[in-house]
């Protein structure tokens, strides 16, 4: 006679189950592309679930509801990309060199992370939860930070001009990021060309930044 075990499909046999923090990365990055294709008012805990192919209790054994769900997507970026940034630049000694590779791979990863980073724009324009606006504050006053305090460094040094508060150039810095990102869906052919992004981060630290010695 044939085992139980034996009559089992085999395929579902194959599909190992996955672990709860496998489950819970799913979960995130189904979300994201929902958040940011319909926007955080659109997208339910229901669209989730389905999206994952898992029921909505599944998703409430990681998130409480779905606010909950969204800040933990907005922290995974905000972590994620401040650590791309410091360990891009801990080996660097130039200030300069340093904004110019946060710079350089701000434009650059763009592309990469383009889910991530349309998730925090159109959240931008879209929510008014003082939570979720909280954590973006967050997320751009830790920017603020770290890019004013590589400009302070280069007034020290002597690179950058000393009438410049660091948290202007810094400002500057990420309010230009942001009109790139924010253009970069319209398909402008020039920011296609191999040398726009070095041209354009050599224009921003040069305008901005740079004395001219």
């Amino acid at each position: 006679m044939t085992s139980p075990q034996r009559r089992r499909d085999p395929a579902s046999r194959s599909t190992p189950r996955l672990t709860r923090a496998e489950r819970k990365r799913q979960l995130l990055a189904h979300a994201k592309n929902l958040f940011v294709t319909q926007g955080y008012q659109a997208t339910t805990t229901e669209k989730i679930a389905q999206a994952a192919g898992v029921s909505e209790p599944v998703l409430y054994r990681h998130f409480a509801n779905k606010k909950a769900l969204f800040l933990e997507v907005l922290e995974e970026i905000r972590a994620a990309t401040l650590q791309r940034w410091n360990a891009e630049t801990a080996s660097l000694t130039d200030p300069l060199a340093k904004l110019h590779a946060i710079a350089d791979m701000y434009l650059g990863s763009t592309r990469e992370h383009a889910v991530e980073f349309r998730i925090m724009h159109r959240t931008l324009v879209e929510s008014d939860d003082e939570e979720i606006i909280a954590l973006l504050r967050a997320f751009y006053l830790d920017s603020e930070a770290l890019l004013a305090k590589i400009i302070a460094e280069g007034q020290q040094a002597g690179v950058f001009r000393r009438s410049l508060d660091p948290r202007v150039g810094a400002w500057e810095m990420i309010r230009t990021a942001l009109g790139y990102t924010l253009t970069l869906p319209l398909g402008i052919p020039l920011f296609t060309e191999e040398n726009y992004i070095p041209q354009a981060t050599d224009c921003l630290l040069h305008c901005l930044l740079k004395t001219d010695v």
